[in-house]
């Protein structure tokens, strides 16, 4: 049995034999981040200073942003990263995005996805879950301030960050409130996108398209992740009942084109070509 420490990208294991790696690319020290940081304990607890949807912005927001921007696309990191490597990854994914012509502003959201006795999966699960309404409050906060449309990407676990921002703005009556959101190795169930399933209707609701990059020889999530939670993930098989996913749903198939699971996002290696064709 593959260990669940696979299904991270952190220092230790980006270069490991199951996960591959995003190419290391170093992001500048001051890349913009939505982050919540900091904000939970090893067990998985909201400490008492915060609220459920409490968040910063970090880094220059500024001077990154340039005047021509129409969009903003921010890119939710995976499982058992710490803060250097998650303003790492979405820079990497930023320079995928503009190596495909799409140069819009780009920032990454940093969670405690490290948190956890030996960096545990089920404080992982249960911290993504958690996350869903801060992400969601920033969407709402940065709409309602008549801020640049919003795409989320989401890698490995950050797909259930992303899913549980939707069902949140759902929740909350933000209709079509991110122009789409994207799953990267999403490390969430084949099911729960499913119409009469948990994140369904939300996903028809809060997004004007959902769509789901997916590999079915991807290791991290044939192995650890079937071993983690018993079912198979929506990243590797895609839908279970594609007849059943919502109407604003579409599967892409990047078997042939992504050499592992963290290359999803990496310039030149992953399927950053097909991510920026559903933004046109």
């Amino acid at each position: 049995m593959a260990s669940v420490a696979a299904l991270g990208t952190s220092g230790a294991v980006r270069g490991g034999k199951f996960g591959g790696d995003d190419g290391e690319y170093t992001a500048p020290a001051e890349f913009p981040l939505v982050s919540t940081r900091d904000q939970f304990t090893d067990d998985a607890e909201l400490k008492s200073e915060y609220t459920e949807t409490e968040y910063e912005t970090v880094g220059d927001w500024e001077s990154t942003r340039a005047s021509d921007d129409a969009e903003l696309v921010i890119f939710v990191h995976g499982w058992s990263l710490g803060e250097t490597d998650a303003r790492n990854a979405a820079y990497t994914c930023q320079i995928g995005l503009e190596e495909n012509e799409y140069d819009q502003f780009t920032v990454g959201f940093t969670w405690d996805a490290d948190k956890g006795d030996g960096i545990g999966w089920n404080e992982g699960v249960a911290i993504a879950k958690q996350n869903g309404p801060k992400l969601a409050q920033w969407v709402a906060d940065h709409n309602d301030s008549g801020g640049l449309p919003v795409r989320v990407i989401g890698h490995s676990l950050g797909a259930k960050v992303a899913v549980e921002t939707v069902a949140s703005l759902h929740e909350r009556g933000h209709e079509d409130a991110v122009e789409s959101v994207t799953l990267l190795g999403g490390a969430i169930g084949e099911s729960v996108v499913e119409v009469d399933e948990a994140y369904g209707e939300s996903i028809e609701y809060a997004t004007t398209s959902f769509d789901n990059f997916h590999k079915d020889d991807d290791a991290v999530l044939g192995t650890a992740f079937s071993a983690a939670e018993w079912a198979e993930a929506v990243g590797e098989t895609g839908v279970q009942s594609p007849d059943d996913a919502p109407e604003n749903y579409t599967e892409h198939d990047v078997t042939e084109t992504v050499a592992d699971h963290n290359s999803y996002y990496e310039p030149g290696e992953g399927c950053m070509p097909g991510v920026v064709e559903t933004f046109q």
